[in-house]
C-alpha cells in the first residue's frame, strides 16, 4: 500500500498529525501497536488526571466545615474509581477511532519498523510513503539501582492500571510524574515518602515552586528528602526497605511499594538498517522536524529538543504535516506551557530570571500571593503565588510561574502574552474580572511594572 505519510505512533503527536494530513486530503496511514491515544490517554494524563479529581473531592470534603458543610469522612471505593477512570479513557479512545474513520485514515496494529526511508515494516507486511514521522513516544525510565527489578517495585503505568491500594509508599523521583502521584495517593490515606536526587521538588521549573510544593507536601505529611541519591532496594518479605544518602549519612525507609518516577526515555528502537543522528536517546530533528535521514520525521517525546508533554507533541504534528504542505508553521513551539496537576496546581511558561541571566538578558520579576485573592479565601485555597519576568529594558514578558487555584488554566493567558512578545503595559490593559481566580494575574504583572519603572 502507497501512502503519501505513514506515522509511526498513534498518540498525540501521531492522531494530530493524521488529522492535520487529512485536512490536506493526504492518504494516511497510523502505525500504532498498542491502544489508539498513547501513553497520554492510555496510561498518563487523561488517567491521572481522573485520580487527581478523586484526590481533589477528598481533600476537599475533609475541609468543607470551614464552609459549614457538616459530613462524615469520605470512603474511597477503588473500583468504582477504576470503572471511572476507564469510562473516560474508553469514551476519549472511542472519538479519536471515530475520527480517524472520518478522516479516511488507516490504522495498521502492530509493530512498525522502519526499513528505509520510505518503508514501514508492520506484522511482516510492507508499507511504503512517500515520508514517515515518528512519534513513537516514551516509556518509564528505571534509574541504575540495585533492586530494581524486584517485586513491588512499579512505574506510574501499574499505578494508572488498576489503582492498588498501599498503606505505605515510597517515590524515587520528584518531578511532575512523582508529586502527581504523591499527592493523590496522600489523599487516598497513604503514608507517602519522595525521594529527588536534585536541590528540590520538580527540578525543571522555577526552583520557588518546587520548593513552595515541599513545603505544602510536608504538611499534610509527605515525607520529602531532596539532594538525596538512592543506593538500594531491598526485599524483606513482603516489605521494600530503600537505602539512600542524605546530607553525607546512610539512612532507610520502608513501604509496601516503591514507585519509579525517575522520567521517561525516548521509544525509538524502530529502525531495521541505517538510523538518524541521536542526543542522549531521542532523534536530532531541524526546524521542520525533519531527521538527518531525508523524508523522515520525528516528533512530540522521541524528538531530541522540546519538552515531554502531549501538547508538544500535537503541536509539532501539527507543523510537520505544514511543512509538508508547503506552508510556514501553525504552532509557535517557542513558548511551550506546562501543568503540574497538584493541589494547588502548578503552571509555567517562558524562562524564570535566573535563566534570563543565563541567557544574557537583564529582566526583573514580579510576584503576587493568593492570600489578597477574595476567590482563593472564599475556596479556601493553601499558599500559592503567580509571579511574571519581563525583560528590564522592554518590558516583554518572558516567563510565568504559577502555583494556585486553576494554575493550568490561568498560565495559557501568560503563554499567549509571551509567545506575542506582549509588553506588561500592553497586558494590564486586560481587565480581568472579579472576584476571579485570574485577578492575581493581573496583581503579578502591577508587581512587575512597579519594578520596570524604579
Amino acid at each position: 500500500m502507497q501512502y503519501d505519510v505513514i506515522i509511526i505512533g498513534g498518540g498525540p503527536g501521531g492522531y494530530s498529525a493524521a488529522f492535520e494530513a487529512a485536512k490536506y486530503k493526504m492518504k494516511t496511514c497510523i502505525v500504532e501497536e498498542r491502544e489508539l491515544g498513547g501513553t497520554c490517554l492510555n496510561r498518563g494524563c487523561i488517567p491521572t488526571k481522573t485520580l487527581v479529581h478523586t484526590a481533589d473531592l477528598i481533600r476537599e470534603m475533609k475541609t468543607v466545615s470551614s464552609s459549614g458543610i457538616q459530613i462524615s469522612d469520605p470512603v474511597l471505593d477503588r473500583a468504582a474509581l477504576n470503572e471511572k477512570k476507564e469510562a473516560v479513557v474508553g469514551n476519549l479512545r472511542d472519538g479519536l477511532a471515530k475520527q480517524v474513520k472520518a478522516g479516511k485514515i488507516d490504522l495498521a496494529e502492530g509493530r512498525g519498523t522502519i526499513k528505509d526511508f520510505h518503508t514501514v515494516v508492520v506484522n511482516g507486511e510492507e508499507l511504503t510513503a512517500e515520508n514517515i514521522i515518528i512519534a513513537s513516544g516514551s516509556v518509564p525510565s528505571f534509574p541504575p539501582v540495585q533492586g530494581k527489578d524486584l517485586p513491588g517495585v512499579i512505574t506510574s503505568d501499574d499505578i494508572l492500571k488498576d489503582i492498588p491500594a498501599y498503606d505505605d509508599m515510597i517515590i524515587i523521583g520528584g518531578g511532575v510524574i512523582g508529586c502527581e502521584i504523591a499527592g493523590i495517593y496522600e489523599a487516598f490515606g497513604t503514608k507517602v515518602t519522595v525521594i529527588e536526587a536534585l536541590d528540590h521538588l520538580l527540578p525543571s521549573l522555577d526552583s520557588e515552586l518546587g520548593r513552595s510544593l515541599a513545603l505544602v507536601f510536608k504538611k499534610r505529611g509527605i515525607d520529602v528528602h531532596c539532594k538525596s541519591m538512592v543506593q538500594k532496594i531491598e526485599a524483606d518479605g513482603d516489605r521494600l526497605t530503600v537505602t539512600y544518602t542524605e546530607k553525607g549519612a546512610e539512612k532507610t525507609v520502608g513501604g509496601s511499594c516503591v514507585l519509579m518516577a525517575a522520567g521517561r526515555k525516548a521509544f525509538v528502537d524502530l529502525f531495521e538498517n541505517e538510523k538518524p543522528e541521536m542526543n542522549r536517546g531521542r532523534i536530532v530533528i531541524d526546524e521542520n522536524g525533519q531527521t538527518s535521514i531525508p523524508h523522515i520525521y520525528a516528533v512530540g517525546d522521541a524528538a531530541w529538543g522540546y519538552p515531554q508533554l502531549a501538547h508538544t507533541a500535537s503541536a509539532m504534528g501539527v507543523n510537520v504535516i505544514s511543512h509538508l504542505a508547503g506552508e510556514k508553521p501553525k504552532r509557535d513551539l517557542t513558548c511551550i506551557p506546562s501543568g503540574v496537576y497538584t493541589s494547588p496546581e502548578i503552571g509555567a511558561a517562558g524562562i524564570t530570571e535566573k535563566e534570563a541571566a543565563d541567557r544574557g538578558i537583564q529582566a526583573v520579576s514580579g510576584k503576587a500571593n493568593t492570600l489578597a485573592n477574595a476567590r482563593s479565601l472564599i475556596s479556601g485555597s493553601e499558599r500559592g503565588f503567580v509571579k511574571i519576568t519581563a525583560e528590564k529594558e522592554t518590558g516583554i514578558l518572558l516567563g510565568a510561574s504559577l502555583m494556585c487555584e486553576r494554575a493550568t488554566d490561568l498560565v495559557q493567558e501568560l503563554a499567549a502574552g509571551i509567545a506575542m512578545k506582549l509588553t506588561v503595559e500592553e497586558m494590564l490593559k486586560v481587565i480581568h474580572g472579579h472576584p476571579t481566580y485570574a485577578e492575581v494575574i493581573e496583581a503579578a504583572l502591577e508587581a512587575v511594572e512597579k519594578k520596570l519603572s524604579a
